[in-house]
C-alpha cells in the first residue's frame, strides 16, 4: 500500500507548501478543520522523497499521538516517542521493496544502509527498528 492509499484510507488531508516552506514536512493534528489530520509536503520534493517524507508524517497521525505541550521535558519525551513510531511506519512500508531489490541478501540490506536511504539517522533504536522491519520482510517473502 502507498501513502497515497494511504491518505485516501484514512482522509488525511494533503496539504503542499510553496518552496519557501523551510521543512520537508510536517503534520496537523486531528481538529476541527482537519477532522482526520493533515499532513504538509514541500513542494521542492522529488519523488521518492515525498513518499518518505509522508510516510514518516502519516505515521505521526496513524499513532493517535500528538506531542504533549504541558511540559518542556514532557514534551522531549513524547516527541521522541511520537518519532520512533513515524520511523518505524516509514520503515515498514519501506523494507520490503528494499530488501527485494537488495536481493534478500542481508549483507546488502543492512540497517544501516535502509536507514541512511531513507536520511533517517543511524541511532540505536533507529537501527534497531530497521534491523525488525528487515527480519520481518525476509520472513514474509519466504
Amino acid at each position: 500500500m502507498n501513502w497515497k492509499d494511504i491518505i485516501n484510507e484514512t482522509g488525511i488531508e494533503v496539504i503542499w507548501i510553496e518552496k519557501e516552506y523551510s521543512e520537508n514536512g510536517s503534520y496537523i493534528p486531528k481538529c476541527s478543520l482537519y477532522p482526520n489530520g493533515a499532513i504538509i509536503l514541500n513542494l521542492k520534493l522529488d519523488d521518492q522523497c515525498v513518499e518518505c517524507v509522508a510516510l514518516h508524517e502519516i505515521g505521526h497521525l496513524v499513532s493517535g499521538k500528538a506531542l504533549i505541550l504541558v511540559n518542556e521535558r514532557l514534551k522531549h519525551l513524547e516527541h521522541c516517542r511520537n518519532e520512533a513510531e513515524a520511523n518505524r511506519f516509514l520503515l515498514r512500508n519501506v523494507a520490503p521493496e528494499f530488501v527485494e531489490a537488495n536481493d534478500f541478501n542481508t549483507v546488502w540490506a543492512s540497517p544501516e544502509k535502509l536507514c541512511t536511504y531513507l536520511g533517517i539517522r543511524n541511532t540505536f533504536e533507529n537501527l534497531k527498528i530497521a534491523q525488525e522491519e528487515i527480519d520481518y520482510a525476509i520472513w514474509d517473502a519466504t
